[in-house]
């Protein structure tokens, strides 16, 4: 009697694992063995991840023209992050007596349906021409044809499918490899040939990640931040000032670094950060990722420095606040005072534990940090917030600059490291003045600055001898007294020679900073 027979395949994640098929005509068996043993190609290194889950579907006897048969397999995410194309070809040796008798298709689905695939088995039937089967297969969900279908050839090497993956997002796909023995050929010729195919999924690009390219970089933390900022649009954008600094945004970026043996997070790479003495430079700036307490911005007594009221003074040069972190207990380490309530109060502080570690202060250097104020409070968006940081409308006598290690975040940072949202996009909240930020929830909910708390900035209002510019709890920037005891989070500019050495930027893996 005649027979004809199909091509089984089967796939790998491995450019090394291969699926082969070897049968012998006249009322044979169909074996396929499976080689997961070799685990390498798109599983190695740190180029991403690609799984396989293979399900042996074809155990054929008495392969008739129409008998159609499926193999199946999947690629999902496996133990490694990574980006890519991944490739799937298909190589098959045909004896040429097979003729065009062997065709394929191929499908995919993300549709997670259970048993989806139906094998329908048809009659056997003999015509003038030899026997034949009728079988049907069924794909329920939505499948894609993504090859085919085609007929294999002698020696074919066919190239199935090129896909991008991307394993922080990749969906389970689920790939059919259908194949049917069709009724064109001499069953009498091709009784007792074999043939044999192979499937191999392999890397064929790798597309370099915003953390790889960071981890492979070997300038300047700064340099390499705004090098490879294009790889990370999500999480870095330009803010369009003079200066063009980069800067953080959204709810929760992957900004977190590693500085005093805490965590600390990148406000931003920002330009022409003068050191002091008229040399501009591209600097990182930080800030810690909590607060070091509740204390007063200034609440020096009437009379002591430029201190006019029992309210303190706006003044950061000499604030009682700017002392503590950058001559006081928090810059030594140590225990002692800290500003808290009217004319000169106090109460006790210790940073013994996490006061700055002379590691962490050899990678500071000084700063020109900018002292302008604005005379409105209610009328001001993130872009005028910075022209007025750096203008020179101060109160009278007031410096405009000051030279240090330490600061606060200015409003201008607060306001550009929104992402917005859904209902409030990033543009709108840009052009929105913080004051009214408390009626734009996406605009604070979804900036990492905003903490739910009241926080100091290092910005005051020239109007006034008293007031200082913070974050309400609601989201919004207007001002209060000095002597108001709110949430302190030290912020500091990195040294220009900076490197970032190590991690990936998440809060359990935060960039090592070296120099």
């Amino acid at each position: 009697m005649d027979t004809k027979h199909y091509l089984a395949i089967g796939i790998l994640a491995s450019c090394a694992l291969i699926i082969s098929l070897t049968v012998s005509f006249a009322y044979f068996s169909a074996n396929i063995t499976h080689d997961n043993t070799n685990e390498t190609g798109i599983n190695s290194g740190s180029i991403g991840s690609i799984a396989y889950n293979g399900e042996k579907t074809f155990e054929g006897v008495d392969i008739y023209p129409g008998m159609k048969a499926v193999q199946t397999f999947t690629i999902e995410k496996g133990s490694q992050e990574g980006t890519g194309i991944y490739e799937i070809d298909l190589a098959g040796v045909v004896p040429e007596v097979f003729g065009s008798d062997i065709e394929i298709t191929l499908y995919k689905t993300t549709d997670p349906v259970a048993n989806n695939v139906v094998r329908e088995e048809g009659e056997l039937t003999q015509t003038s021409e030899g026997f034949v089967k009728e079988d049907t297969i069924t794909i329920t969900g939505t499948p894609e044809v993504v090859y085919g279908p085609t007929t294999l050839t002698n020696n074919s090497e066919i190239i199935l499918e090129q896909a991008d993956f991307d394993t922080s997002t990749l969906q389970k796909t689920t790939y059919y490899l259908v194949y049917e023995y069709k009724n064109n050929g001499n069953q009498n010729v091709q009784q007792g040939q074999t043939f044999s195919g192979k499937v191999t999924v392999k890397l064929i690009a790798r597309k370099q990640t915003f953390s790889d390219a960071i981890q492979a970089c070997n300038d300047t933390a700064a340099n390499c931040l705004n090098d490879n900022a294009n790889l990370n649009t999500v999480e870095l954008a330009y803010d369009e000032t003079v200066d063009n600094n980069l800067r953080y945004i959204g709810a929760d970026p992957n900004n977190y670094v590693s500085f005093n043996n805490e965590l600390w997070r990148i406000i931003g790479v920002f330009n022409n950060i003068d050191d002091g003495t008229g040399n501009k430079e591209t600097r990182l700036k930080i800030i810690r990722n909590e607060p070091i307490g509740e204390y007063s911005w200034d609440n020096k007594a009437s009379g002591t420095g430029s201190s006019t009221s029992s309210l303190g003074s706006n003044d950061w040069s000499d604030s009682a606040l700017q002392i503590v972190l950058n001559e006081g207990a928090y810059w030594n380490r140590t225990s002692g005072e800290c500003p808290s309530g009217s004319n000169g109060a106090t109460t006790s502080c210790d940073f013994s534990t996490n006061g700055l570690t002379e590691e962490a202060k050899s990678m500071i250097s000084n700063a020109k940090w900018n002292l302008g104020g604005s005379s409105t409070t209610n009328d001001v968006t993130a872009s005028m917030f910075y022209e007025r940081e750096r203008g020179a409308t101060v109160y009278s006598g007031r410096p405009t600059e000051w030279i240090g290690s330490i600061g606060l975040m200015y409003p201008s940072d607060y306001g550009y490291a929104t992402n917005g949202g859904s209902t409030t996009n990033r543009q709108t909240c840009l052009n929105t003045e913080l004051y009214n930020w408390y009626s734009y929830d996406d605009c604070f909910i979804n900036d990492w600055l905003y903490t739910g708390s009241y926080q100091w900035t290092l910005t005051p209002v020239s109007s006034s001898s008293h007031y200082v510019f913070r974050v309400y709890s609601f989201g919004d920037v207007a001002a209060y007294y000095a002597n108001s005891s709110y949430a302190v989070s030290p912020a500091i500019y990195l040294s220009s020679n900076v490197k970032i050495s190590g991690g990936e930027g998440t809060e359990s893996s935060p960039f090592i900073l070296s120099l």
